[in-house]
């Protein structure tokens, strides 16, 4: 399964319809449960925005293989928001500089179909679909979280279910639980039968204790101490010289050599470019990881050192800093909820003097795990503590293994993708690097210009370093790879 903006998934022509969430003004409740950090964050930056937020979700597109059956879809749909709290919950303007959070019975909500076209095209689709979510989806008004069903042109037994939701309301884990979970939901309303699915807790009871604990954050915590050395272990003398990451500086390449994964796609004037490429098929991800575990680590720990030497065939150094966002469902009540249960931690990779792949990835391993323990606080309250370059991060990359997710095997036949918007321009670059049954994929978004250039150049000397060591079974860090004769 790939992560892709819209534009990038195969949309079929059909009949699009909007499965609308609503509920009555009096049904809202205030609710002193305090709001996640990020959630304050990003609510605060969409009200400084105005009319300017657009294009800021993410989301989900998957067939369900039944008919669709209009009332049905609108029980599954009700059955979903009343399952999780962060969908029924919203702010409002406090006074005090910090919005407040108000909340919905689970009861409260019922949901409407709103026709948007029949016998359209597929380019239509996607316009319709695109503007519908990039002009509806806030973290100011609700409904945080919509959905559209595409009925297809050429078959009765199958539709097309795309949702859309404010981050403030879900994560990418929570992007892919869906997938089963609305399946299960509908087959249940259709069949009469109990849907299958546990019960688990509420992002907004989870939100409150996050701010609970951050409000018992010092600056003699370790995890004050472990951002604290991260940001002055940064060299204004090196390839990344801002306490925060950002892309390594680059060195002059050569202009014959080019690109092998390449953005596919121009953005739409003031967007950050994007790609998605599979860089190993299941096979080839398999060797690697034997590969990889052989060595004595993990496949994530050569993934590291994969990217470690990309970093050191472009700009000299195989040291290289970025932030990881990592999941925060540290208990069982908050496994499958919906909710932003997202924390980041910094990673400093450093190859100790290895040169080759096997000799590096010990070293890399362990210099990754370096402040692991620091993700268990949030970082905001964090921030305020140590001052300095807390800006946004120039380079983030996530690494994550969804092969063992329920239902991983039906991903492929069903179509399924977990989805992005587009992305105002802005220097920085992400990297998402996805372990799934079909293989590994990375997904990226970086700025246009002429960094997409040097992005392109990263990732393709990236796949062919993982290319070069599953045939090879090692590599020297100096070793050139990225062959121009492999350019498309």
């Amino acid at each position: 399964m790939e992560y892709t903006e819209l534009a990038d998934y195969p949309l079929p022509g059909g009949t699009l319809t909007a499965w609308v969430p609503e509920a009555t003004p009096d049904a809202w409740s205030d609710d002193d449960r305090r709001l996640s950090y990020m959630h304050v964050e990003h609510a605060n930056r969409a009200a400084a925005e105005g009319d300017a937020w657009y294009s800021q979700w993410i989301g989900t597109a998957f067939m369900i293989h039944r008919p669709l059956d209009g009332d049905a879809l609108a029980q599954t749909m009700m059955r979903w928001y009343a399952r999780h709290e962060a969908f029924r919950t919203s702010v409002t303007d406090g006074g005090s500089g910090e919005p407040r959070r108000i909340t919905l019975s689970a009861d409260a909500v019922s949901v409407s179909r709103r026709p948007m076209g029949t016998d359209l095209g597929s380019t239509e689709v996607f316009e319709r679909i695109n503007e519908y979510f990039n002009t509806t989806v806030s973290p100011l008004t609700w409904p945080h979280c919509v959905a559209v069903t595409v009925e297809l042109r050429d078959r009765d037994d199958a539709f097309l279910l795309v949702f859309a939701a404010d981050h403030t309301v879900m994560d990418a884990y929570t992007q892919v639980f869906a997938i089963k979970e609305l399946t299960a939901i509908y087959e249940s309303v259709v069949s009469g039968e109990p849907d299958g699915l546990a019960d688990f807790g509420s992002y907004v009871d989870f939100s409150d204790a996050e701010r609970a604990l951050g409000d018992q954050i010092r600056d003699s915590d370790d995890a004050v101490a472990g951002w604290s050395r991260f940001f002055a272990a940064a060299d204004p003398e090196s390839t990344q010289p801002t306490p925060m990451p950002r892309f390594p500086i680059t060195l002059p390449v050569d202009t014959a050599e080019k690109p092998t994964i390449v953005a596919e796609r121009t953005p739409e004037r003031g967007f950050q470019a994007t790609l998605s490429s599979w860089l190993l098929d299941a096979s080839e991800t398999a060797a690697f990881n034997a590969l990889c575990k052989d060595a004595g680590a993990n496949m994530q720990a050569g993934i590291y050192t994969a990217l470690s030497m990309a970093a050191a065939r472009l700009s000299g150094s195989g040291d290289l800093r970025f932030i990881n966002p990592i999941h925060t469902r540290s208990e069982l009540q908050w496994g499958e909820a919906a909710g932003w249960f997202v924390g980041i931690i910094p990673v400093h990779l450093r190859t100790q003097g290895a040169t080759t792949f096997r000799e590096a990835i010990g070293p890399i391993a362990a210099s990754a795990a370096e402040y692991k323990r620091v993700g268990a606080a949030p970082f905001a309250p964090i921030a305020d503590l140590i001052g300095g370059d807390t800006t946004p991060p120039g380079l983030v990359v996530s690494y994550i293994d969804l092969r063992h997710a329920e239902g991983a095997d039906e991903w492929e036949p069903r179509n399924a993708r977990v989805l992005r918007s587009s992305t105002r321009n802005a220097d920085e670059v992400y990297f998402w690097i996805n372990r799934v049954p079909a293989g590994t994929n990375i997904s990226s978004r970086f700025p246009t210009g002429p960094q997409a250039d040097t992005v392109h150049r990263f990732i393709s000397t990236f796949h062919q370093i993982l290319k070069t060591v599953i045939a090879d079974g090692d590599l020297a860090y100096d070793a050139p790879v990225l062959d121009s004769t492999n350019a498309p």
